[in-house]
Parts: C-alpha cells; sequence; structure tokens
C-alpha cells in the first residue's frame, strides 16, 4: 500500500524543471497545491468506486482494474458495448502512460546526456541522432521491463517503495540538512530526520513485502 502511494505520487524529478519552465514561476505553489488536491481526490474517488464495485477482486491477476472490467463485460446483457468500452479504456490507459514516459524521463535524460557528451569526451557530430539513440535505448529498456511478466501491481509497488521513497522522502531531507545545516532551527531539523527516518522505515518494510509476494 505504501509503495503504491508514494508511485502515485512519484514525481519528485520533474518538479524544479516544471517551476523553471513556468511563466510565472511565483505561481508555483498554488499551482501545485491545485494539482495534488486534484489528483489525491480522484485518486480516493476511483478507488473507493472500484473497490465498492469489485471488492477484494479489484485487479485480482495483474493488479489493473481492465481485468475487472473485462469480468464486468462478460457478465452484461449487451456484451459488445461494454467489450468495446473496456477496449477504449485499455486504450486510454496506453496513452495517458504514453505521454507521462517523456515527463518523467526529462531529467534522467538532461543528466545522462550531460555526462555522457562532455565536450572531449565524445565527439560532437550528429549529436542529434546519438541523443535520440539514448532515448529510444533507455524507452526499449522501460518496454523490456513492462513485457517480462512482471505483475503489473508488484512492479508499481516496488518502484514506489524503493526508487519512490528515495525521491521523495530520504533525498530532500538528506540534501537540505546538506545544504541549510547552519540556518536550520532544531525543530527544522528534527522534522528533516524524521521525514529521512520514517522513508527508510516504511520504503524498507514495503520493498521487503513486495519483493516476498513477487517471487512467494
Amino acid at each position: 500500500m505504501f509503495g503504491m502511494a508514494a508511485f502515485a505520487f512519484e514525481g519528485a524529478g520533474v518538479v524544479i524543471p516544471s517551476e523553471c519552465s513556468m511563466k510565472k514561476p511565483e505561481k508555483f505553489n498554488k499551482v501545485l497545491v491545485s494539482v495534488l488536491s486534484a489528483a489525491t481526490f480522484m485518486y480516493i474517488t476511483f478507488g473507493v468506486l472500484l473497490y465498492t464495485a469489485f471488492g477484494p477482486e479489484t485487479g485480482f491477476t495483474t493488479g489493473q482494474i481492465t481485468e475487472n472490467l473485462e469480468q464486468f463485460a462478460t457478465h452484461m446483457v449487451d456484451r459488445s458495448f461494454w467489450h468495446v468500452m473496456q477496449i477504449v479504456v485499455r486504450l486510454c490507459l496506453v496513452f495517458g502512460i504514453g505521454m507521462s514516459v517523456s515527463v518523467q524521463l526529462i531529467v534522467v535524460l538532461d543528466i545522462v546526456e550531460k555526462e555522457l557528451f562532455k565536450p572531449g569526451r565524445f565527439s560532437q557530430n550528429n549529436l542529434f541522432w546519438k541523443q535520440n539513440l539514448i532515448r529510444a535505448v533507455m524507452t526499449v529498456i522501460g518496454l523490456s521491463l513492462a513485457a517480462s511478466g512482471l505483475s503489473f501491481g508488484h512492479l508499481v509497488s516496488l518502484t514506489g517503495a524503493f526508487s519512490g521513497t528515495l525521491m521523495q522522502f530520504i533525498f530532500p531531507a538528506a540534501c537540505y540538512l546538506k545544504c541549510f545545516r547552519d540556518s536550520l532551527s532544531l525543530c527544522q531539523k528534527l522534522g528533516m530526520w524524521l521525514l529521512a527516518i520514517c522513508g527508510v522505515i516504511f520504503g524498507g518494510l514495503a520493498t521487503y513485502v513486495t519483493l516476498i509476494e513477487m517471487f512467494s
């Protein structure tokens, strides 16, 4: 559960680039609060409605609600309509994930490309094609993991529990303590330490539980 929640709100890596790209960055805090509030409302509403409809069998095999929609379609009188609807939902899911991949990879690709293409390290000829080759390789790696047969629910939970926890709880607190150590009050330091410790504990437990479930 913790891993799922961490994954759902994962996006720490695009916060700073998003603020820098805004026309009016002074309004970033309002935008961030509005987006997080809307996302939280939709997550809770959608989850409650689905669990009310399908109970413990929600995403019973792979952790995807599309399974339940397919099962629902087979029990309806007008099967053709509901069959088409569940296909539309799957296509929308694929489209949404496909469009978000590029956003999630912005920071990673920026770091990798700056490191690889430092002056004097590699030839700057055909830089455009070299950069796109790296992007294509990373996309293929992601697609390979997605097609590896791992349960979608386990994959999401593991990603959130391990990398999501590092990005949202541990690294921000550690960097803040490192950069502003001398100007922080005791309460602020305790707050940062508490955030990091909670990340280590809950992230570690969630990672352990997910790995046990994956290999059991």
